[in-house]
């Protein structure tokens, strides 16, 4: 090959890993700001909002996974227990998520909640994410615990969010004590104040299946909201109520009614219509006709890929 032909194959190889270079610069760029995207935007708590009954089926227990459950914490003998020796213990709900966000699937969750013999709650997840990126089908995966004592106030939460070939991954930890906790999201770690009254700990999708934990049907709760998706720093308070509507059913999966309980979830800027069985969360969606703000989460192993309430 005459030199002036490798000079100019030399010119074009550099030229094409340039633009390899560039590409796969911007394609990374791409993919870390999608997944903090999801996270700040999509993430729980976003503003963006006479057929035969049957009983809501079980479901086979979840693979076991590395994120262990950590031993339980010591509750304080002081403070009155909410629940009685009575008290189902096990496996509460188990079940798989579908996650839509504006009428498109994004992903899935599978979670465990689990009360344990002291009355303390272990929640449990592992789900995946998947969008679009240009030309590329991009998949991130995560994987949570959450603690709770015996009166559902958070003690513990841990998220483990991982980017395809490690880009955009995110580590969350937090602690909560009686007064503040201390929550660390891999880049800093803040302090933040609790308040004495019953607070709602929004993390990742799974984390509304406490909901029906608060559910009363004598009258609405108010809880706080405490969000650990995105910049909490001008978050400022948020509250909601938790109220009852009525009974309702639901088409399962196989054109069958399942018999369920309808909440609001309402905040200032947020309604959330959320359907409940006993202890166990269904689905939920919030309050809107427009489209490109419709959130939809659902039991997927009840409802396939749909649900519909029943008139």
């Amino acid at each position: 090959m005459p030199w002036t032909e490798l000079d100019e194959f030399g010119k074009t190889e550099t030229s094409m890993r340039k633009r390899f270079f560039v590409v796969g610069f911007i394609v990374s760029v791409l993919v870390g700001g999608v997944l903090g995207w999801l996270w700040w935007a999509l993430g729980p708590g976003s503003p963006s909002s006479t057929a035969e009954l049957s009983p809501v089926p079980s479901l086979p227990p979840l693979p076991e996974t590395e994120m262990a459950a950590p031993p339980p914490e010591p509750s304080d003998s002081s403070e009155p227990s909410e629940v009685s020796p009575t008290v189902a213990q096990g496996v509460i709900d188990r079940g798989r998520l579908a996650v839509e966000i504006r009428g498109r699937h994004i992903g899935t969750e599978d979670y465990t909640l689990e009360r344990r013999e002291n009355g303390e709650l272990v929640l449990h997840s592992q789900g995946t994410l998947k969008f679009k990126i240009a030309f590329f089908d991009v998949e991130a995966t995560f994987e949570q615990l959450m603690t709770f004592t015996a009166q559902r106030r958070p003690v513990s939460y841990q998220l483990a969010l991982n980017g395809p070939v490690g880009i955009g991954n995110r580590r969350v930890s937090a602690r909560f004590g009686a007064a503040t906790g201390i929550v660390n999201d891999g880049e800093r770690q803040s302090e933040i104040a609790l308040p004495e009254e019953p607070f709602l700990l929004l993390g990742m999708f799974s984390s509304y299946a406490v909901v029906p934990l608060w559910a009363q049907s004598d009258g609405p709760q108010k809880l706080k909201v405490i969000s650990l998706r995105g910049d909490r720093r001008n978050q400022g308070d948020i509250w909601v109520v938790l109220a009852r509507v009525g009974p309702v059913r639901l088409r399962g999966a196989q054109g069958d009614a399942l018999e369920a309980e309808e909440y609001l979830l309402q905040s200032e800027r947020l309604t959330l219509r959320v359907y409940l069985s006993g202890e166990r969360l269904l689905a939920l969606h919030n309050d809107t006709t427009k489209s490109d703000e419709r959130f939809r989460l659902y039991r997927s192993d009840l409802f396939a890929d749909n649900f519909k309430t029943l008139p």
